[in-house]
């Protein structure tokens, strides 16, 4: 009966934090090795410095538990990997076989069937270097430096086609799409944060005691160090006596690549060139570690804790030690970059036209000679002076419930745009911790939608009072729905004091 009793409360604790979803959405946009292992949670139980970027209002959590002074050397790497064109489970059942690739029925398992369809990979990586924070009984303060980058790619149906079955007829005697996208940024973060306890109540609804609620603001100054990015959109039609490619696109970059791709532009318009553009294309090292503009952020949020008290305390009662709730709802990445240090905007609207007469043999060659001869790489230089990218805003909204050693936590999130890994659709990760001994955390969780198929994820480490070492990593096992994920997190070096 009592095995019954305890099955039925942590059921019931699940299924309510289950119910906040119906309020709005959340995620982690930040992953430490903590979040990253409990599912990609954190919007309501996050502290230290990584509360900055996840939700400032936690950085008043644990006053009871932890030491009011922490501090980070190397204090967190985290690198996640994903989306709908890393589809491994397509890739092994057309590409690994053995057998002669059926094209037409790789593309529908990888794109569909429409040939505007776009698949994305992303990657994101994350480094704090120094980070520290300090709480005390009513405000609490924190400063942190983070080095990002973000990576999103995407290419069309129509793109992969011509890469898998070249150019023929049959394919495009109708005219088709043929467009790819990407996008590259490189920079640091100084985030300061500030959290305040604005509201303390004795009880709430009989169902809470000690009830607080703690607002935070993380306003962060950006340092740009390098971007890269091209929209090629095209259209390619193959006609019984020629092929017709209308295309255009915008490349954009900052720095010595400007004046390198300039050169290129002035070179080959000389009547006796013979040359490529990797000769004259060779990215600086220097041009990394640079600043090339600047940009403005804030991450804000709030965060209720209480103790359960009344129907819901005495339904746990069997469970020993502290039972708290925690609700929290944030927005992070909001702002934007500005890359003003020799940006370079590089644009052709053009129609490539091959009227020869052997399709199949002919194309390649007059294919490579048109590069050559400028018809591809006839771009212009743009007028713009600067290059703005922004950041991969987000909506969160967290919860957990602690109950002993065991604490369950379940959060919902809507990209505001597609920056890195960044997406529109909403994502929900839940996760569950047990704390052996009170040092060995094991965790354990599950996040679906978003950007990639469903994913499990899985941490342990050493967390002390006055010191952490943790891990944390997440992996798709089934990609054949929208593409796999990977990704991993380190805590770093984390002293508390």
């Amino acid at each position: 009966m009592n095995f019954v009793k305890r099955y039925l409360s942590l059921l019931v604790a699940v299924m309510f934090l289950g119910s906040l979803s119906n309020m709005v959405w959340a995620q982690s946009g930040h992953f430490s090795s903590a979040t990253l292992g409990m599912g990609g949670t954190g919007a309501a139980y996050m502290d230290t410095y990584h509360a900055n970027f996840i939700n400032p209002a936690n950085l008043m959590l644990n006053s009871e538990t932890k030491p009011s002074t922490s501090i980070g050397l190397l204090g967190g790497v985290s690198a996640t990997t994903g989306g709908s064109l890393l589809n491994i489970a397509a890739y092994n059942k057309h590409f690994t076989t053995g057998q002669v690739v059926n094209v037409d029925k790789a593309l529908n398992d990888f794109f569909g069937s429409e040939p505007t369809n776009y698949r994305r990979l992303g990657f994101e990586l994350d480094l704090i270097p120094l980070g520290g924070s300090w709480r005390g009984k009513n405000s609490s303060f924190s400063l942190a430096l983070r080095n990002r980058t973000l990576i999103n790619s995407s290419i069309n149906r129509g793109y992969a086609e011509v890469f898998l079955s070249g150019v023929d007829k049959e394919r495009f005697g109708t005219p088709k799409p043929v467009n790819f996208s990407s996008e590259a940024v490189a920079f640091s973060e100084i985030s300061a944060g500030y959290s305040r306890k604005i509201l303390e109540l004795p009880s709430l609804f009989g169902i809470g005691e000690n009830v607080k609620l703690y607002a935070g603001v993380a306003p962060k100054y950006i340092v740009p160090h390098a971007t890269t990015g091209i929209d090629f959109n095209s259209t390619l039609h193959v006609a019984s006596d020629k092929i017709t490619h209308d295309f255009n696109y915008t490349f954009k970059t900052v720095g010595s690549v400007t004046d390198q791709f300039k050169e290129f532009s002035s070179a080959s318009k000389n009547d006796n060139f013979d040359g490529s553009i990797g000769d004259f294309v060779e990215p600086d090292g220097e041009d990394f570690s640079q600043v090339q503009g600047s940009g403005f952020g804030i991450d804000l949020g709030g965060t209720i804790e209480m103790d359960l008290a009344g129907p819901l305390e005495a339904f746990f009662s069997w469970i020993k030690g502290p039972k708290k709730l925690r609700v929290a709802l944030s927005a992070t990445d909001l702002g934007s970059i500005t890359y003003d240090n020799n940006a370079g905007t590089f644009s052709n609207n053009s129609e490539f036209v091959w009227d020869g007469v052997d399709l199949q043999d002919g194309f390649d060659d007059a294919y490579k000679d048109s590069v050559a001869n400028d018809i591809f790489l006839n771009y212009e230089a743009g007028t713009e002076d600067k290059i703005v990218r922004k950041l991969p805003a987000k909506v969160h909204l967290g919860s957990q419930l602690q109950l002993g050693k065991l604490a369950v936590a379940l959060d919902f999130t809507k990209g505001m745009n597609e920056a890195g890994m960044n997406s529109r659709r909403v994502a929900m990760g839940f996760g569950v911790e047990y704390d052996f001994f009170n040092i060995i955390p094991l965790r354990a969780g599950y996040r679906t939608g978003g950007a990639t198929s469903s994913s499990i994820t899985a941490g342990t480490g050493l967390e002390f009072r006055n010191f952490e070492f943790s891990v944390g990593a997440l992996l798709v096992p089934n990609s054949e729905n929208r593409g796999a994920s990977y990704g991993a997190a380190w805590s770093g070096l984390l002293l508390r004091f």
